[in-house]
């Protein structure tokens, strides 16, 4: 099969919860491969890698989004798969062709959902609204009075509208205010920074937890002590090490016993993964799961390139969201925990060899490929990487969620 980069970017609705994930597809030759018919081998490419990857993999039971090429919409020999989860995005080059209306019309009326990606209405692309479950509209530049006078014209249909690309809190604020449905985009690891805050209580005491964890001379009986005070935590662990998370041959059935077969690193970084979901309810679970992905795919791609920092990639990978869970500045954050330098330097700078890694991974997440020439890690190493740490991190919140 031929090589490729797959990611995954969620999109919420208005409280914050995941309706699907928009699935973010690329052949690593796409700049210098040459095809008699490209954008054909493209639609082969999209449908072999799901084939061999599975939709349920990467998106569980939630709605998936997948760009479409024009070859699926007029070709009914392309229909895509997996009906009840695909929402098929139109994208912005796409014309409304009688022929692409006529696809249109055949795909929806075979239960399939569509979206219009990067949407800009025109008397040109009205007709594609008729078919249209869901708009995407591009935010990123725009200013309040623009974007106001598109949901008002957008609002006139039977359409779902998603606001891409927002990038910070501030934006996402607007788009709310505005009327948007969905959100999609890098604002949720974000976080506006604005005066310096005191930490609230019970976060104070989570982030107290965290800094001892990381205390080179915490050891077991200190492990044993914390998860033995504590009902929920005890609890959890028993089910995590018992879960498809770690996928051991055999049950355990006491504290000391997990802590032994997982050893003192992992029960520190799964201390650490439960503590850290506590810090504020009001956020969305989708930012833990993306740091478990980070700190999984950290791990992975250390594995392969620096396996001389592997053990500081965990922490790396899960710590790199706590500004947005904190809402505060991450270098006030490291100030108050007990961290090595080269995981500081990595989280604040992205330098040294763990920063190196870590650079790599958000350039992985946001599909930047130009970033990744240098690493000396395949794209289908990538792929591989990627999914398992999906699939892991998955697992791992079934078991640590409420």
């Amino acid at each position: 099969m031929a090589q490729f980069f797959i990611a995954r970017q969620p999109i919420y609705d208005r409280s914050l919860k995941v309706i699907g994930y928009e699935l973010l597809y690329r052949d690593s030759d796409v700049d210098s491969a040459r095809f008699d018919d490209p954008e054909r081998a493209s639609s082969d490419a999209i449908l072999n890698s799901f084939i061999h990857i599975g939709i349920d993999t990467l998106t569980g039971s939630g709605l998936v989004f997948i760009n479409l090429p024009k070859a699926f919409i007029t070709n009914e020999a392309l229909t895509p798969m997996f009906r009840d989860q695909c929402v098929l995005e139109v994208l912005e080059d796409i014309t409304a062709t009688p022929d692409v209306l006529l696809g249109l019309e055949r795909l929806s009326q075979q239960g399939f959902k569509l979206a219009l990606d990067d949407f800009e209405l025109t008397p040109e692309t009205r007709p594609l609204l008729r078919w249209a479950h869901y708009v995407k509209v591009d935010v990123l530049g725009r200013d309040r009075e623009e974007l106001a006078a598109l949901l008002t014209q957008l609002r006139r249909y039977p359409v779902q509208i998603i606001a891409e690309k927002v990038e910070t809190q501030a934006m996402k604020q607007v788009c709310e205010e505005l009327g948007f449905d969905c959100f999609q985009g890098y604002f949720y690891c974000r976080p506006q920074v604005v005066m310096r805050k005191s930490v609230a209580a019970n976060k104070a005491v989570v982030f107290d937890l965290l800094g001892k964890l990381q205390q080179p001379e915490v050891g077991f009986d200190e492990l044993e002590a914390l998860l033995a005070h504590d009902i929920t935590l005890s609890y959890k662990l028993l089910r995590y090490i018992n879960s498809a998370a770690f996928s051991l041959r055999r049950e355990v059935d006491s504290i000391k016993e997990a802590i032994v077969l997982l050893g003192i690193d992992n029960v520190k970084h799964w201390l650490a993964l439960i503590l850290m979901t506590r810090m504020d309810d009001s956020k969305p679970w989708e930012l833990i799961t993306t740091a478990l992905v980070r700190a999984r795919l950290c791990e992975r791609i250390a594995d392969q390139w620096y396996p001389e920092v592997r053990h500081q990639m965990f922490i790396v990978g899960l710590f790199s969201v706590l500004d947005a869970l904190m809402d505060q500045p991450m270098v006030e954050l490291l100030d108050t925990i007990i961290l090595t330098m080269p995981v500081k330097l990595a989280l604040l700078d992205q330098e040294g060899l763990a920063g190196e890694v870590f650079q790599k991974v958000l350039a992985y997440e946001q599909m930047d490929f130009a970033s990744l020439d240098e690493s000396p890690v395949s794209p289908a190493q990538w792929a591989t990487a990627y999914l398992e740490a999906v699939k892991w991190a998955d697992d791992s919140m079934a078991v640590i969620a409420p």
